[in-house]
């Protein structure tokens, strides 16, 4: 496929131009790259081999993801952008991950993009087309915010920078729009000696800069709809949806500076949780990333995060409900007779 022919230097976007459109929608960590040639399949096929569980459509889609310019091939410009979410980790023993502490970030974020593209059209007077990626396309990306010097991938596969830590959504637009490149400063991997995030996951989910999926917090209470092992459902801990240890205990993030947005923030205490039934859950997450668990791996993690915190009373009124998945849970689990 032929990359997009290089633009005259009088027809390029300034960047202060793309710059000041981005501060306009409230990002300001931001970089812009010439489209690159498709990745090494190397370190997918590696993440592949290691076992996706339920995360089967990284296969179905792995041609897509080793080429950039999939989502849109006549793109000249790659926009990349991060943005900061919630830093700070609720009070409570029962824990989620930060990220999915307010809003769902997909359609603000993507929103946001879409619009910076209408703004590069309007301004260059062309009907440039565009293709606004967060977090769900097939496209790569950590390593093209990598490449375009946003941060490096640390052991724990998140992109890091010094001066903001790994608390950010990332985005990308991909616009026929002829943008000035512009190159952030902080590729450089700067993990140094640090194992942190490796020695202190409870299941182990971290080799050599890869996240073994299957083993991963995040991955069980999020996209596995199962039975979790209860090998690994015993290291839980009292996180209920995703998890952020690796991430807690980084050094790098006591840098990292407050939600850039106030929509994603928000917190949850263990009683409000368990006072969400099958007929409240959808209407109370609504707008939020968690509601795609739905209500019966919602419940089957409470159930973990409750017994691996030792807390009976609250199991045994999860597993009074009877749905078949905690019980099935309660079962892996050897909670039946619980006081």
């Amino acid at each position: 496929m032929s990359k997009p022919s290089t633009p005259s230097a009088a027809e390029v976007v300034p960047f202060a131009v793309v710059r000041k459109m981005c501060q306009n929608e409230g990002l300001s960590a931001l970089a812009c790259l010439a489209p690159p040639a498709p990745w090494d399949p190397a370190p997918m096929d590696r993440l592949i081999a290691d076992g996706l569980g339920n995360l089967s459509w990284m296969l179905e889609t792995r041609t897509q993801r080793l080429d950039p310019l999939s989502l849109l091939p006549s793109a000249s410009s790659l926009l990349v952008v991060a943005w900061a979410y919630q830093p700070e980790r609720g009070t409570n023993e029962i824990k989620r991950s930060r990220y999915l502490a307010g809003k769902d970030y997909h359609s603000i974020l993507r929103r946001k993009l879409a619009r910076i593209g209408e703004a590069l059209a309007q301004f260059g007077g062309q009907p440039w087309d565009q293709r606004a990626a967060v977090d769900s396309a097939p496209i790569n990306e950590r390593s093209l915010a990598r490449l375009a010097g946003l941060g490096w991938i640390g052991r724990n596969a998140l992109l890091i920078a010094p001066d903001a830590g790994s608390y950010r959504f990332l985005g990308v637009l991909l616009t026929e729009a002829p943008i000035e490149i512009f190159q952030g400063p902080h590729g450089q991997n700067r993990c140094g000696t640090c194992h942190r995030c490796e020695t202190r996951c409870p299941t182990q989910a971290l080799v050599e800069g890869r996240v073994q999926s299957m083993r991963c917090i995040s991955y069980l209470t999020i996209e596995h709809d199962g039975v979790i092992p209860r090998h690994l459902a015993e290291q839980f801990n009292g996180w209920w949806c995703g998890c952020d240890i690796c991430q807690e205990v980084c050094p790098w993030n006591r840098f990292a500076g407050p939600a850039a947005d106030v929509r994603l923030t928000g917190n949850e205490n263990a009683s409000f949780l368990l006072g969400i039934n099958a007929t409240t859950f959808d209407r109370i997450f609504a707008g939020r990333a968690v509601r795609r668990l739905g209500y019966p791996r919602f419940r089957r993690n409470l159930l973990v995060a409750f017994a691996s915190l030792g807390r009976r009373q609250e199991c045994a009124r999860i597993i009074a409900e009877a749905a078949p998945l905690v019980i099935a849970q309660a079962r892996e689990l050897g909670m039946f007779g619980i006081d």
